[in-house]
């Protein structure tokens, strides 16, 4: 699951300056995301954020983000690889930073062998006040706030605040979205709820349609994956068909949202639990017409029999 990834980067894309103020206590006045190195590709799934940063003085310098969801033994190395290449280019300092989004205990902010010692920012979420933050944080840095001390408590208090708060409505949606997929982190549950009181406008968000999107594609390539053993054309099959039932619930979801506003979350699970496109092709005609949700839930218990 990527979609941490495109969560990361849409917060990286609106909030960068408070990112590098607030975590990494930098004197900001403007810094803008480096093109990848030559032989790069872009991604949506990538993790690692270079940029190039200006003081309040005028002097430059590169910070490398890596955002990483747990803690895997060559995050190091892939973080001293990606400032020496872009030292290299450059020929700026450099500051080498990773943001943990999970805790985990074998985290360390030193990377050391026989050869090599190498100390970069380590900034654990986890080890964060949700309580100091929802008083003293920037608003755009508030969809982290499930992953801090208290986080998931006050996560229905910040979804309020994001959803009260006067911005444009494209920002808000995607705080939202974003503040929904790393709630997926620490909960279950949260973002089922947010889902349920919020669709209506996080449908609006590129993180929204990205997530559908790689929900499509992922079906896909777990059904190619699938087939490698079981026979390549059985696996595209099934990949389709993932797809294909990924696409049609949430055109379903988003149909209800449009129509009714607010979806219980049994209504969400339950068309989850759904296998049959062509069932969620019916329910979908159904909601097109039904007079209430109480009349849909029917229909609804209908299909699951």
């Amino acid at each position: 699951m990527h979609h941490y990834d495109v969560a990361a980067k849409v917060l990286i894309d609106t909030c960068r300056d408070q990112i590098l103020r607030c975590f990494l206590h930098l004197d900001v006045d403007q810094s803008t995301l480096i093109e990848n190195l030559p032989q790069e590709t872009v991604s949506v799934k990538r993790s690692d954020f270079p940029m190039l940063v200006t003081d309040s003085t005028g002097q430059q310098l590169i910070v490398i983000l890596e955002i990483q969801t747990q803690w895997h033994p060559h995050v190091p190395l892939h973080l001293l690889d990606y400032r020496i290449r872009h030292l290299i280019s450059k020929n700026l300092p450099v500051i080498s930073a990773i943001l943990l989004l999970k805790p985990d205990a074998r985290a360390t902010d030193c990377y050391e062998d026989k050869e090599v010692s190498f100390r970069y920012r380590l900034v654990r979420f986890s080890e964060m006040d949700a309580r100091v933050a929802v008083e003293q944080w920037p608003h755009c840095l508030l969809p982290f706030v499930p992953l801090l001390k208290h986080g998931p408590e006050l996560t229905p208090q910040v979804e309020r605040m994001i959803y009260d708060e006067p911005i444009p409505r494209p920002t808000k949606a995607d705080m939202l979205t974003s503040m929904t997929i790393l709630a997926g982190l620490v909960s279950d549950r949260l973002p089922l709820e947010i889902l349920s009181r919020r669709r209506d406008i996080m449908v609006e968000s590129a993180a929204y349609d990205i997530i559908k999107q790689e929900g499509f594609q992922q079906g896909m390539q777990q059904g190619i994956q699938q087939g490698m053993q079981q026979g390549i054309q059985q696996g595209i099959q099934q990949g389709i068909q993932q797809g294909l039932l990924t696409a049609s619930k949430e055109a379903l979801i988003d149909i209800l949202v449009q129509r009714f506003d607010e979806v219980p979350v049994s209504f969400l699970k339950d068309i989850d639990r759904i296998d049959n496109v062509f069932v969620l092709k019916t329910l979908h005609r159904i909601a097109l017409k039904t007079p209430s949700l109480e009349s849909f839930r029917q229909d609804l218990d209908r299909a699951l029999q």
